[in-house]
């Protein structure tokens, strides 16, 4: 009898009720509450607002008034302790709107022992407990909610400073990269056309067979493959034709650079015409596209490269794909260190800089395709 309520409030506008009630409750064996009678709507919603019981019964007509309007004002206030109506008249309509209204039970006045109402009272008593427990992990819940919600806007808040702070650096590198290949072309490399005009000029003046000539000669060569080699540099830190042709001619003179050393066959499927991308756009895919055939080439062993870029909507869509061993899986738990994993995360931030997404589909001895997708 422990589970059973101590303090109990009949709310019932007829007394007799109240004595019949409190008869059936000295009945029940070794169970001695305190009982506490109101009879009018008014009293009773002030007594449900104090909170001063274990336990509540209602009856379902208080005179002019609806108990069970007591009771859904009851539960709307706050009120999590259990409630029992109590009927003249028990039907399934009045079990639902019992529990339509938050009651726990209900009894039928003149139907119930003191068996019927100390099992009423413990299944009322251990029915609230549990939706006290729901109503306070839903309130855990809702508080665990609001916290991850915040969480989740600060971190979303701290992704989009670094990602303007990432889109800040990509940038300033390319305006970099820009910066530093016209001063190797025009600077360097009218420097060493200078040198080599005066070498030619040296070698005229000497005699054909002396060591001035030979020398003039050697140093030309020198300076010869130092205009190449300031050409290749200055063309993969930036090639002029991004800036001055558009994306379509720097991929076909990127591949251009790659052909005289190595294997592969270059297939090319441009679908974007005279067309003009933002610059940012066109730096992504162009880096995305580069870092994609230098993984073939070091890694892939394959003979073949294709390389599409088309819009399809409002997307562009470029894919790199080729016909090599693929990119071998990883073991759980072992940290991947190759250069063609790194090299897809540096795909991926450059491409989330201008709202594009890539991902890599790869399959053992069938090749690997590299598919991005920037919006536009």
């Amino acid at each position: 009898m422990s589970r059973l309520a101590t303090r109990i409030l009949l709310v019932d506008d007829a007394q007799i009720e109240c004595l019949a009630f409190e008869r059936q409750l000295h009945k029940i064996p070794g169970y001695h509450p305190q009982l506490d009678w109101i009879s009018t709507y008014a009293d009773a919603l002030a007594a449900f607002d104090r909170d001063q019981h274990d336990l509540y019964f209602v009856d379902f007509r208080l005179g002019p008034d609806n108990g069970l309007d007591l009771v859904r004002r009851a539960r709307a206030n706050g009120m999590t302790k259990p409630i029992i109506v109590l009927t003249g008249h028990g039907s399934a309509a009045v079990d639902e709107a019992a529990t339509e209204v938050g009651a726990n039970d209900y009894l039928v006045k003149g139907e119930f022992d003191a068996v019927l109402l100390e099992r009423s009272i413990r299944y009322a008593s251990r029915n609230a407990d549990a939706l006290a427990e729901v109503a306070r992990r839903l309130v855990e819940s809702r508080a665990t909610a609001r916290e991850l919600m915040k969480q989740t806007k600060r971190r979303a808040a701290a992704e989009a400073d670094v990602l303007q702070v990432l889109r800040q650096t990509m940038t300033e590198q390319e305006a970099e990269r820009q910066r530093i290949a016209r001063e190797m072309h025009d600077n360097l490399g009218q420097s060493v056309t200078l040198v080599q005009l005066g070498l030619d000029s040296i070698a005229r003046s000497a005699p054909a067979q002396s060591d001035i000539a030979s020398k003039a000669a050697s140093l030309k060569r020198i300076t010869h493959d130092m205009s190449r080699s300031l050409h290749r540099i200055a063309w993969e830190v930036r090639p002029t034709a991004l800036d001055a042709l558009g994306l379509e001619d720097a991929i076909g003179q990127l591949v251009a650079e790659w052909e005289p050393h190595c294997s592969l066959s270059f297939d090319l499927h441009f679908g974007i015409g005279d067309r003009r991308l933002p610059p940012d756009v066109e730096s992504a895919l162009y880096r995305v596209i580069q870092e994609g055939i230098t993984n073939v080439v070091r890694h892939a062993k394959a003979t073949r490269v294709g390389v599409i870029l088309e819009m399809r909507g409002s997307e562009l869509i470029c894919i790199v794909e080729d016909d090599g061993c693929g990119v071998p899986e990883v073991e759980p738990g072992v940290a991947e260190k190759s250069s063609r994993r790194l090299g897809l995360l540096g795909m991926r931030e450059r491409l989330a800089l201008v709202n594009g997404t890539v991902e890599l589909e790869s399959h053992p001895k069938k090749g690997t395709a590299v598919f991005a997708r920037v919006p536009l």
